[in-house]
């Protein structure tokens, strides 16, 4: 009789310690449960928190702008006023070799730290950009195709960040939104921005496109040939190369950026004009203007 008695009790006490550890069980699983949905909805907050200012942003008359210019041959910054008007001079370091991402993702850091405070930043990439993105790299490096160049440099820096083709970005700094408007940048390569009455045809890269002899625009007048055949014969290609322009785009105005417009000595038509390489910074301020 006693035995049974014990026998019961020995049951009892087991049943209870069990639904004890089942109890301390389901409180750890939902307390990791809670910690995991808790650091996930703090990582979404974080995303949508700089992404989500640009509409506050862009009515903000006190924004400042970082305004960046990734090139074949130097990386360039300058913080923009809300109306597009310089707040720092122009800072300038030569792009890294070999131009990597993370390298000149460090180089942008780093100029950025120099350049003074800002709210929001617009970058000019030598190449198609889709959605800040960056899916051609032809003077830079490989490791850039299909890279998510705005979202890292939101990580990086820590603000909104919008990017664009450089030639479309030197555009936007440029045109005068009547008609239609051709924008080329004489550098590393041949860049190239299209405007329709002030609309943005994006990623024209009309440097890569068939020239003469078989070769494109790029390879005729790019910065390697230029110091291979001289400035004389690069004019006289150059010339040939806007009148070629301009019968496939029947443009209004024609506007030649870059470094190497400098180098320009032809007679040039009325409706063609050499503006300034810091065009392609002052196009940063209307980057934010376009629709997305």
């Amino acid at each position: 009789m006693l035995d049974s008695w014990w026998t019961i009790v020995s049951l009892w006490w087991l049943m209870i310690v069990s639904l004890w550890i089942i109890v301390i069980i389901w409180w750890l699983i939902r307390g990791s449960l809670v910690i995991s949905q808790d650091l996930t909805t703090k990582l979404i907050i974080q995303e949508k928190k700089f992404r989500g200012t640009e509409k506050m942003i862009e009515a903000d008359a006190s924004t400042r702008t970082l305004s960046v210019d990734i090139g074949g041959s130097g990386v360039k910054v300058m913080i923009l006023d809300s109306s597009g008007n310089p707040l720092s001079e122009r800072l300038r370091v030569d792009t890294p070799q070999p131009p990597l991402p993370e390298a000149i993702l460090n180089a942008i850091a780093q100029l950025a730290l120099s350049a003074g405070e800002f709210e929001r930043v617009s970058v000019g990439f030598p190449g198609v950009v889709r959605n800040g993105v960056t899916e051609t790299a032809v003077n830079l490096h490989p490791d850039w195709i299909g890279f998510d160049l705005a979202r890292e440099l939101l990580q990086q820096l820590q603000k909104p960040v919008r990017v664009i083709n450089d030639a479309d970005m030197q555009g936007l700094g440029t045109i005068a939104g009547i008609g239609v408007e051709l924008v080329i940048t004489l550098g590393t390569g041949f860049g190239s921005a299209l405007f329709v009455d002030g609309k943005l045809v994006p990623n024209l890269e009309m440097g890569h496109h068939r020239f003469r002899k078989g070769e494109t625009y790029e390879q005729q007048l790019g910065r390697f040939t230029l110091e291979k055949i001289g400035e004389q014969k690069w004019n006289q290609r150059l010339e040939k190369a806007v009148l070629s322009l301009h019968s496939l785009f029947n443009y209004d105005f024609l506007y030649i950026g870059g470094g190497e417009a400098k180098l320009i000595n032809i007679e040039l038509p009325a409706n063609v004009k050499i503006v300034s390489n810091l065009n392609g910074l002052l196009g940063g301020i209307n980057l934010w203007s376009l629709t997305t």
